[in-house]
């Protein structure tokens, strides 16, 4: 949703700028476009406010879900260590989800 709402902030303030523009190569009065600039310039910089507040708290998330997994307790059968923080140490192939080549999780399903 919030990927959504930065392309529409985007699309809108960068289309009344070109509206703004194109009107000023017809020549129509300065008061006309001004206001158009006047809508532009706040939607653009909105947008990359809104922009850079999204990966902010996406940053922050991710690193509040990486500590609360590490204090997690492991009820591995294979590995058997206490908590996950040892298994991302370690990198157990065995309890570890992965995406790629990116940890992303720890399972703690005791039926792997």
């Amino acid at each position: 949703m919030a990927n959504f709402t930065r392309r529409w902030i985007s699309s809108l303030g960068i289309s009344t700028l070109c509206f703004g523009i194109a009107l000023f190569v017809l020549r129509i009065p300065v008061r006309t476009i001004g206001i158009f600039f006047a809508i532009g310039i706040p939607l653009i910089l909105l947008w990359l406010y809104v922009d850079e507040k999204s990966k902010q708290q996406k940053k922050q998330i991710g690193n509040y879900s990486h500590i609360k997994i590490q204090k997690q307790v492991c009820i591995c059968s294979i590995c058997n260590h206490e908590q996950a923080g040892i298994c991302f140490d370690q990198k157990c192939a065995c309890c570890l989800l992965m995406k790629g080549e990116k940890i992303i999780g720890h399972s703690i399903n005791p039926l792997q």
